[in-house]
């Protein structure tokens, strides 16, 4: 069976499993096995190869063009809509995979009701930011990159101009420059 074939059946069960059990510690898996078959059909063309590391330290997946000599670590973070109180985020705890420089690209994979909703890439450039900014929900969660439905949400949430990270406003601004910008991993 072909990495593609292997990693789109990992992601449909874990799918099923997810919208079964609505078990929402299944959503990081889900998500990886999911952004894994989204870039090895996109970088199966260009000679690109996608590994799932399976651990819950440092990068997600790796990405790999052996005849360019290119691997290109892979973060992907998580966030959700609906969880009452919360603003959907993609968070990086500390920063601390940001200021070491720990991945090349990130895929922020926004939920709502237990299925994707929207997958947003960044690169590691575009984040270095978010662990000044000190936004966090939580004491040991300091860094977070929020997503609204739309910039008028975002300013609302972020009523004070000096609590909005560039990034976000480019974010809700230009969504288009972000969403579903696989090439952006490849190029």
């Amino acid at each position: 069976m072909s990495e593609i074939k292997i990693l789109k059946e990992i992601a449909k069960k874990l799918n099923a499993s997810l919208r079964k059990s609505e078990d929402i510690r299944l959503v990081p898996y889900f998500a990886e096995y999911f952004v894994a078959y989204g870039l090895s059909i996109k970088g199966s063309e260009l000679g690109f190869c996608v590994e799932v590391l399976k651990k819950r330290r440092g990068p997600d997946l790796i990405v790999r063009n052996v005849s360019r000599n290119i691997c290109r670590p892979i973060e992907v973070k998580t966030g959700h809509t609906d969880r009452p109180g919360l603003l959907c985020s993609a968070s990086f705890g500390m920063g601390k995979s940001i200021d070491k420089a720990e991945f090349y690209s990130c895929v922020f994979v926004v939920f709502e009701n237990l299925a994707v909703k929207e997958c947003f890439v960044f690169t590691l450039d575009e984040l270095k930011e978010i662990p000044q900014s000190g936004r966090g929900m939580f004491p040991n969660n300091q860094c977070n990159l929020f997503w609204c439905e739309n910039l008028s949400e975002y300013k609302r949430q972020f009523p004070n101009v000096k609590d909005r990270l560039d990034i976000e406003i480019r974010l809700h601004e230009h969504p288009e420059n972000f969403k579903n910008r696989w090439d952006r991993i490849f190029s």
